[in-house]
């Protein structure tokens, strides 16, 4: 039985700039423009909160009224409020980043003393994908869609499926060896040659799925920020802690009996297998508003032959997985 063992610790310091590690992005950034309606407004003060974590963002506007807040953590929601001397606050709320996104928060304050003979109603695209920092094909992966779609083998090949020229970890009919697979930034290739990812010929998975936040899939990025790659990059980030501790545990478990043998005509002889997955994962605040942890374990236990083709004998003609080796003429030679 091959038992294969996962840890994953993570601290995270939300009012400590993150750095970027070459050829990868592991952040997004909120920019924007304050103006009056006419002019950009300078000085003016914007302040952006991480809802789950409390974390506090300022800054101010430059001259042309223009702001930028970089670095921040995926996911949110987030909340951006701008005020200013003699004009009215404004605020947006709702706001969810992915990773690379440079989110536009743009806003046109009024002054407090104009009296209003309407109401004005306006609308803006909220969580913006297509902007000017998305140049090339790709595709994002939320949490939300990690927990809430099917998966087979609790890996992050199946979610990089969703990308519409994927055929498992092979992008545009590029072998799978040519991607360049990141976690936080971190090389996740196998560096060998001999698979796709890490842990790829022992059938395990180089990171649990439950500590993955967000996977970024990109097959033709122009950004000079991504590289190393000629089939994709599939770029992911892990969870952290919020305000509020949470946990949970769980197993997956499927063996020869879970799985159907039967097509139309054809019948596949059954192999003995288990796989079974025993996992558990806790994240909340160390320091309120500050320090968070985010801790993940996950063990597999996997029992099966080295080959799922079977000797054929009196009852099993050969064909399929069933080898035109005789299951007695074999008996003969083991003995």
């Amino acid at each position: 039985m091959n038992r294969i063992t996962r840890t994953l610790l993570v601290l995270l310091f939300p009012l400590v700039s993150s750095f970027h590690v070459f050829s990868q992005v592991t952040t997004a950034d909120i920019v924007g423009q304050v103006t009056d309606g006419k002019v950009g407004l300078a000085g003016a003060t914007v302040t952006i909160i991480n809802e789950p974590t409390g974390s506090k963002y300022l800054t101010t506007t430059r001259k042309d009224g223009r702001y930028n807040m970089p670095n921040l953590h995926v996911g949110g929601p987030y909340n951006v409020t701008v005020s200013f001397v003699g004009y009215e606050q404004q605020k947006q709320d709702n706001v969810f980043l992915i990773l690379g996104q440079d989110y536009t928060a743009d806003f046109t304050l009024q002054a407090t003393t104009t009296q209003l003979a309407g109401v004005v109603v306006s609308g803006s695209r909220q969580n913006k994908i297509f902007n000017n920092s998305h140049t090339g094909s790709q595709e994002i992966i939320s949490r939300a869609q990690i927990e809430q779609l099917p998966t087979i083998n609790r890996a992050i090949s199946d979610f990089t499926k969703l990308e519409p020229t994927a055929n498992g970890l092979s992008f545009s009919g590029t072998t799978a060896s040519y991607n360049n697979i990141t976690v936080d930034g971190a090389d996740f290739n196998n560096s060998f040659g001999l698979s796709g990812t890490l842990g790829g010929q022992a059938f395990a998975q180089p990171i649990a799925l439950d500590a993955i936040d967000q996977i970024q899939v990109s097959v033709s990025p122009y950004d000079v920020r991504e590289g190393g790659f000629t089939g994709a990059g599939v770029n992911s980030v892990t969870r952290s802690g919020t305000n509020q501790f949470k946990g949970s545990v769980y197993t997956y478990l499927k063996g020869e009996h879970t799985q159907g043998y039967n097509v139309e005509t054809n019948t596949i002889t059954p192999t003995p297998f288990t796989f079974n997955i025993l996992g558990a994962s806790l994240g909340g605040p160390i320091i309120k508003n500050k320090l968070f942890f985010f801790i993940n374990g996950e063990q597999d236990l996997q029992s099966a032959p080295a080959t799922s083709i079977v000797p054929s004998n009196a009852t099993t003609p050969a064909g399929g997985n069933v080898s035109q080796a005789n299951s007695d003429s074999l008996a003969l030679v083991y003995n």
